[in-house]
């Protein structure tokens, strides 16, 4: 058989043509490294795993927090309506809001929901002259995977304030 230039053509390709190169020095695309990307796989792996345990101790510590704000929310709702002085309301002086039983409201409101054991300090009660109840409270809420790592706290601390306003027509 010939080929186009009318040289005979050989059944038999050489063998360099067909292997390539077959060390680092003579490759000149730089393929020499083509192993590596398997050991880097499970470095790969354990980034992903450690991103996804940082996501998730924040979204727990995000839930908290809200959890929290929604809890002094409602103690400032229930302080504000359940803390009016009754005697000053039949008495025909409008709604005065009594301190001590707003106290004693907004403690009932966090017992009732669970949260009254899981403060880092007392809730505080706040009247402001306009009638406003303003309840903040502090808790701590754990870390579920940063609880592993030396040197980093398990807790983490966040503040939660509501506030509530009676108001009558």
């Amino acid at each position: 058989m010939l080929n186009l230039r009318g040289a005979p053509r050989s059944s038999r390709r050489d063998a360099t043509a067909r292997a390539g190169p077959r060390s680092g020095a003579d490759d000149p695309a730089g393929h020499a490294d083509r192993g590596s990307v398997l050991m880097l796989m499970p470095a790969a792996v354990l980034i992903m795993l450690l991103l996804g345990a940082i996501t998730v101790d924040l979204t727990a510590v995000r839930l908290g927090q809200r959890e929290l704000i929604a809890a002094a929310g409602d103690a400032a709702n229930d302080a504000a309506t359940l803390g009016i002085d009754q005697g000053v309301l039949r008495a025909g002086g409008g709604t005065v809001i009594d301190a001590s039983r707003a106290e004693h409201a907004v403690i009932a409101s966090l017992d009732a929901k669970g949260l009254l054991d899981d403060l880092a300090a007392p809730p505080s009660v706040t009247l402001t002259p306009d009638g406003t109840v303003e309840v903040r409270l502090i808790r701590r809420v754990p870390y579920i995977f940063a609880k592993a790592l030396p040197g980093l706290d398990d807790a983490v601390v966040v503040r939660g304030t509501g506030a509530a306003r009676l108001v009558v027509d």
